[in-house]
Order: structure tokens, then sequence, then C-alpha cells
């Protein structure tokens, strides 16, 4: 339970706190055991995680001085040097239940944080172990998708959502798929993102489209932002104003703005061809067009 990662519009550290409740590793292990006793068990675990999948066991290295910090973030903008985030105590527990009899494979669902995993840390034996995570995660507990959560491809948007920058989910995926072709494996990496997020405009979303159609991804798994209660977001949206900054922030709020980002996920959509075409002439973005559709389109209107 809980999260320190302190994400704009997510309520996770707000209802369950920044501090994480981990349960012993043979608590999880007498679980998984008695889930291999059901008689309808057929040896996988859909997902041996939560929430926040790879924060397992973390904190702060020096928990009085997380008892004077304010920072509503221990990942962003940087990762805090008061955070230990070695991840060898999670691979014990990845590897005990696997050696459980009765397991063939347990999956990791959702939640796992990247950027924690690869942050360095300054000390050579927790990269080494978090590199050895990351490679553990991908052979043998993906089960033929691996869902993270880049949110946007925009480094303002992401500043606004306190995510890292974008460049991390390249870095991630040149990762991933150097150990799928180590491994001889074939599994696919599956971006979530998020659309009228305060502080993202049309071009913005018409940006992401270009990037992660380059990317080879037809999007599917999105969303659009929801005001949620206790969230900066859910301030920015109502307020048009950043309270850590006093700076006003686009908001997307009508359905007419909210839907003029959302087409953006879809644009390999030919229902919603010439309506993009139609807005980025608007934006006087033609360069997007002919990423998106070719230098032949330019001349439509």
């Amino acid at each position: 339970r809980g999260c320190f990662g302190g994400c704009a519009f997510c309520t996770i550290s707000a209802h369950q706190g920044k501090f994480i409740l981990s349960r012993s590793k043979e608590s999880i292990v007498n679980e998984a055991k008695k889930v291999t006793a059901m008689p309808d068990f057929k040896g996988y675990i859909s997902d041996l995680g939560g929430p926040s999948a790879n924060m397992y066991a973390m904190g702060g290295k020096d928990r009085s001085l997380c008892g004077k910090c304010t920072r509503p973030s221990c990942l962003h903008p940087q990762p805090c040097r008061n955070l230990d985030t070695d991840h060898s105590r999670l691979l014990e527990v990845y590897r005990a239940v696997d050696n459980l009899p009765g397991i063939k494979k347990s999956f990791i669902g959702s939640g796992v944080r990247y950027d924690l995993a690869m942050a360095p840390t300054g000390n050579a034996d927790t990269d080494r172990v978090n590199r050895k995570y990351l490679r553990e995660l991908i052979v043998n507990h993906v089960s033929g998708r691996l869902k993270v959560a880049p949110e946007h491809t925009s480094d303002n948007v992401l500043k606004v959502m306190r995510k890292p920058p974008f460049k991390l989910f390249y870095d991630f995926k040149r990762i991933f798929d150097e150990e799928n072709r180590r491994a001889g494996l074939r599994q696919q990496l599956i971006p979530y993102f998020i659309s009228s997020h305060p502080g993202c405009r049309e071009a913005d979303m018409a940006e992401l489209a270009a990037i992660t159609k380059r990317l080879d991804f037809h999007l599917e798994q999105v969303q659009d932002f929801t005001p949620t209660p206790m969230t900066v977001a859910t301030e920015i949206y109502y307020t048009g104003i950043h309270p850590y900054t006093g700076e006003k922030v686009f908001t997307a709020r009508s359905d007419r703005e909210k839907q003029a980002q959302r087409q953006f996920f879809f644009w390999y959509k030919p229902e919603n061809r010439q309506q993009i075409i139609s807005e980025l002439h608007r934006l006087h973005r033609p360069d997007l067009i002919d990423r998106l559709y070719g230098s032949g389109n330019r001349e439509h209107r």
C-alpha cells in the first residue's frame, strides 16, 4: 500500500500515504501456496504486485529526514538521494513464489515505474541489482504484454504531471526490445497516455500522435483526464492556476476541446483523418500532417 511517486493526477498517496507498507515475503509466499491449492488453479498467477508494483519494501534510508520533508514526490523532478531504490527484496519475492511447486509462471500486470528501476543511485551494487530486476521482469514476468505509463510525450506536460521526461521511455523501450531479442521473445510494450491533462494543448497531442506513430504504436489503452478529489491536477483544472507556482495553466474543459485532443490518439482511424488534417492546418502545423500522413496530404484543407 502507498506510493511515493506523487503524480499530479493520482490519489493513491492522498488516501494511502507516501510511505510504502509491504507484506513480508513469508506472508506473500503463504498466500501463493493457498492459491496453488485451489481446485481450479492452472499454474499461473496473473498479477504478483499492485498499483505500486516495484516499490516493494522501499522508503527513505533515513526516515527522520522523511518526517521533515515537504516534497510531494520522491521521484520528481529527480529521485530523492535519501530514497532506497534497491529492488533485491522484490526479486527475492518473485523467485520465492516462482519456486513453489505448482507455479508455472507469475506475471506483473501493471504499475511498474521503470524510471524507479532505471534511476542511477551512485551505488554500483544497487544499480546492478536494479538492472537485473528489469531483465527478470521482462524475461520472466510478462504475459505477452507489459503495461507502463509514460502518460505523455511532451516534457512540459510531464512536468505538470510530475512524471519523468519521455526520453526515459525511449531508454526503457530499448532495454525491453534488447531483452526480448536476447531471450528469443516477441512481447509487446503497451504505454498508457492521458489527453486533456492540465498544461496539455492540441499541439502537444498532435506531437504525441506523431511520436507514437514513429514508435509503431496504435494506441488503444488511453484515458481522457478526469478531475478527482485531492489531486493537484484537479486543483489546476478548477482554478486554472498551479498552486505551487501561482502560474496560469491552460486546461481543456469543454467537450469540443477535450474531443479535439482525444482524437489524436486515434490518428490512424480513417474517420478521423480529415478532421485531424483540418485541425493541424488551423494550428499552422503542416509538418505534423507530413509526419502522420505524408506530404501528399498537405493540400487538404
